[in-house]
């Protein structure tokens, strides 16, 4: 699939990425039955990560140069889990595994785990003939924490870190907005892989793992946009909708008052 660079409508730090043209997922208006398990869904199945509702040729195709593991907390809702975009984009590289069904690894020291532990490195300090797989945690701060101190199958991972970026995720959480959400958390890792063992500069090889995300990211600022008379709630993160730069600034004021008087 040729990928070609999108300049986002809004204006965010997504529209930086060398993510292909969602112009397919902007024209599915409909849901359509998964193939396998019939359940009517918008653009991919959360059950068994099928694409629908178009060709598959029309997604981008991503390859990762280590296979990824994520494990979803069985608390994580399907359907809010952006994990599941990692599985739908790079299907022969990302396996998804639910909490009870975590796989034992017979050389967890070949295994690097995501989770900011005391003794995590940075990719840059790991030899990378050490490992030969990432693990991901799906779910709440909480959960991932929950997971990463008792699970016995997890004992042994090398524990990883990534260095500290804002999210720009949509959804309400009580932690800070150096939070990320799962794909970006999976995102930087790889983007950061690229940094400190392929050669040259960085050049947007794994961007499409935000495919999804940056669509649902411009979708939910255009339908705020589009309808002013919409306000927000306390479960919405201040200062998120991205108005047009020189206009709707009493809005914007008004708008970041609310979530200022609702806590």
């Amino acid at each position: 699939m040729e990928r070609k660079r999108q300049r986002s409508p809004s204006p965010s730090p997504l529209s930086e990425l060398e993510i292909s043209d969602d112009t397919v997922l902007r024209n599915a208006n409909a849901r359509f039955k998964c193939p396998d398990c019939d359940k009517p869904v918008k653009y991919f199945c959360y059950r068994c990560y099928n694409v629908v509702g178009m060709d598959r040729s029309e997604v981008p195709l991503v390859k990762l140069p280590v296979h990824l593991d994520v494990i979803k907390h069985e608390k994580e809702l399907d359907g809010k889990s952006t994990a599941v975009h990692a599985r739908v984009l790079a299907p022969e590289s990302v396996s998804l595994y639910g909490y009870n069904d975590i796989p034992t690894y017979e050389h967890p020291e070949r295994t690097l785990l995501l989770f900011p532990g005391p003794n995590a490195k940075t990719l840059q300090e790991i030899p990378r003939d050490s490992f030969d797989r990432i693990v991901v945690l799906d779910g709440t701060w909480r959960q991932a924490t929950k997971m990463a101190r008792e699970t016995p199958q997890l004992d042994g991972l090398q524990q990883i870190t990534i260095a500290p970026r804002k999210t720009q995720f949509w959804r309400f959480q009580q932690m800070s907005d150096h939070h990320l959400a799962t794909i970006e958390a999976i995102y930087y890792t790889y983007r950061e892989y690229a940094e400190a063992y392929e050669e040259g500069p960085y050049h947007g090889q794994y961007d499409n793992l935000m495919f999804y995300y940056r669509f649902f990211y411009n979708l939910i600022q255009d339908q705020y946009k589009q309808n002013k008379a919409r306000t927000f709630s306390h479960r919405h993160r201040k200062n998120y909708i991205k108005y047009d730069e020189g206009q709707d600034d009493d809005k914007n004021k008004l708008e970041n008052e609310q979530v200022d008087a609702s806590h």
